[in-house]
């Protein structure tokens, strides 16, 4: 076998045999031999001669010149077709020939040119040579290419894809060389080179579909990069036969390669983003916010990951990676917070305040990830502050509800409830000033003392409207431990807004006392309103139920605000008896309703951000 015979029996069959099972070439006329038309005297004088000697162009013509003669010209051109065939399947085989077969080889390529042209004044005859030389160099460069993977197991990356795009560049190596070009000559080279091109893309074509996962995707198109376009810097030169190659021809099949390789990237970061959700869910009570704090090393290391590829994958990836982070986080506003709070109902503000803590994570993400100025920074960012205000106001409605809750038979009695709720609060609370950008929580305290204090203060004028005034000194000492209470959880004064009460205005009530009429108390608590319109609950509301309003509590325990030990009960809703929905939303610091932060204001505390400290680089 000669030098172009290049596959092994294992992989490859011979050329030569290859065209020996080729269809014989389809004839215009009835079908007749080299040898009949010789002995017979339908040939033209000297035409035998001419095919024999490899003249194929003055066969052609001579069969031509002789149309008017009504001689048999379709079994004529067959017999110059035959000789064609043989002369190119000797140059296919490599067996030699030196000159004399260049000089055949450029008749056949001559007489090819000839009947191009000739074909539409003498019929259908030799209109199907260009088809049949084409289908012995496909056929040929099908059994020059190594199988196609479709008849192997599925290729996985690493050495089973390596060692098989390896036989592929040994195969173009051979198929393409500068002798096989010298060999088959310019015109035929082209063809050939045609030919070997387009069962290569259909091979690649495979190759691509049945890459299931980012790294073999990867590799193939980091293979393609260099063996077909020479794209790699760090690599040497590629091969001079694959310089031969129509780039081109590959461009679409390219960039399919890279669609492919962004989509299975895009498909495994879901994947682990939705992962973040389940982990979280599970380990929300123990780790504060572990699994979003991976998030960042998630995306970076998916960006980081195609950094060796090329410039049109890596920017696609880019794209695609914060692309995806933005619809994750429309997602977790739409359905992972909601769906997260709705299984924590009745563990108390833990879950308001770790969703609080979430968004934190999720603000310094973006930030870390050098996003702050593209297009998408409004659209991460407003988000993030919508699931933090809908957070918030979860949390103090569902303190206003409990509050409610609790209040409707505190006063007149020695409990400790309403006690055991502010310190459970107050210990939810502690967790936070460190965690949560100080004007988030600043907004949330205030929010959430204008919610207690104005159920406290509706059921303090409720509680005393059913006593006489006289017996209004006798829930005094009880008020006074309760506002101890309330000061020891909310901190002191400055802290909650210039347009907020104090704790002395519940004091206030007693010193109508002396005025012995249930009027007065009206007349007091319609002033107070128009002081402090946000600090008095309106009666005309429906008293519907919201929140995370608690259930009967334990004999002998408080309420608790916050998550319950892993094997304490979790009691269902309580009285049938609702509050009124919150009608004061939360208020927001100044600046930050609707739009992002400035990043100064979410990392002014030094502590502030203490538990993000695996986001440095």
């Amino acid at each position: 076998m000669g030098e172009f015979s290049t596959g092994t029996p294992r992989q490859m069959r011979s050329p030569l045999g290859a065209l020996r099972q080729l269809p014989a070439p389809l004839p215009a006329a009835p079908s007749c031999s080299p040898r009949e038309p010789l002995a017979s005297g339908s040939l033209l004088p000297g035409f035998s001669q001419l095919v024999l000697e490899g003249h194929f162009l003055e066969a052609c013509r001579s069969i031509s010149s002789s149309a008017e003669e009504r001689q048999d010209r379709g079994c004529q051109y067959q017999v110059v077709a035959q000789g064609m065939w043989q002369v190119v399947q000797e140059a296919l085989e490599g067996s030699g020939g030196g000159r004399e077969l260049q000089r055949k080889l450029r008749s056949v390529a001559a007489a090819m040119e000839w009947a191009r042209g000739a074909s539409r004044e003498l019929g259908g005859d030799l209109a199907s040579w260009d088809c049949q030389l084409q289908t012995r160099l496909r056929n040929d460069a099908e059994n020059r290419v190594p199988p196609s993977p479709r008849d192997r197991v599925p290729l996985n990356p690493g050495d089973q894809l390596g060692r098989y795009l390896a036989e592929l560049a040994e195969a173009m190596d051979r198929g393409l060389g500068p002798q096989r070009a010298a060999l088959l000559g310019a015109c035929l080279s082209a063809t050939d080179r045609e030919c070997f091109q387009e069962v290569l893309l259909g091979c690649l074509s495979v190759l691509l579909t049945r890459s299931g996962d980012p790294d073999s995707c990867r590799e193939l198109y980091t293979w393609a990069r260099k063996t077909l376009f020479g794209q790699l810097a760090k690599t040497p030169r590629p091969a001079a036969a694959r310089k031969l190659l129509d780039p081109l021809m590959f461009v679409t099949w390219m960039s399919q390669v890279q669609s492919r390789l962004v989509e299975l990237i895009q498909k495994e970061l879901e994947k682990q983003l939705e992962n973040v959700l389940t982990c979280d869910q599970k380990e929300w009570a123990s780790s504060s916010c572990q699994a979003f704090l991976k998030i960042f090393q998630l995306l970076k290391g998916t960006i980081d990951s195609v950094q060796d590829v090329g410039p049109p994958v890596t920017s696609r990836v880019q794209a695609m990676v914060l692309n995806t982070f933005a619809e994750f986080l429309q997602k977790y506003q739409g359905e992972g917070a909601p769906h997260f709070l709705q299984q924590q109902a009745g563990a108390g503000p833990s879950p308001q305040l770790h969703v609080l803590q979430t968004c934190c994570v999720l603000r310094k993400t973006w930030q870390d990830l050098g996003q702050a100025h593209t297009p998408l920074a409004d659209l991460v960012l407003c988000t993030i502050n919508a699931i933090e205000d809908q957070s918030q106001d979860a949390l103090v409605s569902g303190v206003r509800s409990l509050c409610q809750s609790l209040l409707g038979h505190h006063f007149g009695r020695e409990d400790e409830e309403l006690a055991h709720a502010l310190r459970s609060l107050r210990r939810g609370l502690e967790r936070y000033p460190g965690l949560l950008p100080p004007p988030t929580y600043k907004s949330l305290v205030q929010s959430l003392y204008r919610a207690v204090f104005t159920e406290y203060l509706q059921a303090l004028v409720t509680h005393l409207k059913k006593l006489k005034p006289r017996k209004w000194e006798d829930q005094r000492g009880q008020v006074e431990t309760d506002v101890q209470e309330l000061r020891e959880t909310f901190g002191r004064q400055e802290g909650l807004g210039d347009g907020a009460p104090g704790l002395e205005a519940f004091m206030e009530v007693f010193q109508l006392s002396r005025e012995r009429s249930s009027p007065c108390l009206d007349e007091w608590l319609a002033s107070f309103r128009d002081r402090f319109p946000d600090y008095v609950r309106r009666e005309s509301k429906a008293r519907e139920g919201q929140g995370l309003a608690q259930g009967p509590l334990q004999a002998g325990a408080g309420p608790s605000l916050v998550s319950p030990p892993p094997d304490a009960e979790i009691h269902p809703a309580g009285p049938s008896e609702r509050p009124s929905p919150d009608p004061f939303l939360v208020s927001r610091a100044p600046g930050t309703q609707g739009q992002p932060e400035e990043p100064e204001l979410r990392s002014c505390c030094p502590c502030s951000w203490g538990f993000l400290t695996t986001f440095t680089r």
